[in-house]
């Protein structure tokens, strides 16, 4: 879709290399060659998968090398399916940072699809919402990022450009797609956290004060590699809680709104899907 993208240089091992390499193969040999479109769900977002046609599926522990997640709302299946006319990987589950794993891991999943030739990124996650105009239950189109995510880690590229980082012409598209079809569908930056906590009072307020309209503990780096593979990436949060609303955050809270919103993200993403 986009004619020039800025690549950057990604950092990894040759033990790494043959780690990709062999899930590759494995799918390629498996049937799962040749898809354009390459989708993550987020936490709860599994109620996505059962609005699509299935062509395959297998769980992540029978394709060499593929990480585990240990968190509940992520099956941790690879299904391939017909979206909008496409043939679509779509991960259901990811792993995450603060389940120990490094940034080559929690990047698998975007390094793998673009081995197997997959050009268009849809990033999905539960997020909460920080914009006082949000909901419980709503869609927001990511606009930009915010990278809060610290540690001694090694990051998954050197540094290169992410402006445009989440493609313009995608956003287009899922804003026309959602005023079609009568999605409510707001827009915001996202910002991408370390966790495995909730937000203390004090970060929602700091948080709200450098911009971000939601908050969570993915996609970022998933993005700044998609970025340096030349993808072009949609990226949808689901607004599953309103941090500092009434009563606790619970994991449960975001699995119930994530279940709810499965069908709304659905239709928006086979909607884009038929336009490209």
């Amino acid at each position: 879709m986009t004619a020039e993208r800025e690549r950057g240089e990604l950092r990894t091992t040759p033990a790494e290399e043959k780690r990709l390499s062999r899930a590759a193969a494995w799918l390629r040999k498996n049937g799962a060659g040749d898809p354009k479109l390459g989708i993550v769900l987020g936490s709860g977002l599994t109620s996505f998968t059962g609005g699509i046609d299935v062509l395959d599926s297998w769980s992540y522990d029978k394709i060499p090398g593929f990480p585990r997640s240990t968190v509940s709302g992520h099956s941790g299946t690879l299904l391939v399916a017909d979206i909008g006319g496409h043939r679509a990987l779509v991960f259901a589950g990811r792993v995450h940072l603060y389940e120990g794993y490094e940034p080559f891991e929690v990047t698998f999943t975007v390094r793998l699809m673009a081995a197997l030739g997959v050009d268009t990124f849809v990033v999905t996650n539960a997020s909460g919402g920080l914009d006082p105009d949000f909901n419980a239950g709503e869609l927001m189109l990511i606009t930009d990022q915010l990278a809060l995510v610290t540690g001694p880690r090694r990051l998954p590229a050197l540094p290169f450009r992410m402006a445009d980082a989440y493609t313009p012409r995608l956003r287009e598209l899922a804003t026309e797609v959602a005023r079609e079809r009568r999605i409510q569908l707001r827009r915001g930056v996202y910002a991408g956290a370390l966790g495995p906590t909730y937000e203390t009072p004090a970060e929602i307020r700091m948080l709200r004060r450098i911009g971000a309209s939601a908050i969570g503990m993915s996609t970022v780096i998933e993005i700044q590699t998609a970025t340096a593979l030349g993808l072009d990436s949609l990226g949808v949060a689901l607004i599953t809680n309103i941090p500092g609303g009434p009563g606790p955050t619970t994991h449960r809270e975001v699995l119930d709104a994530g279940r709810l919103g499965g069908q709304a993200l659905l239709s928006l993403v086979s909607g884009v899907a038929e336009r490209l």
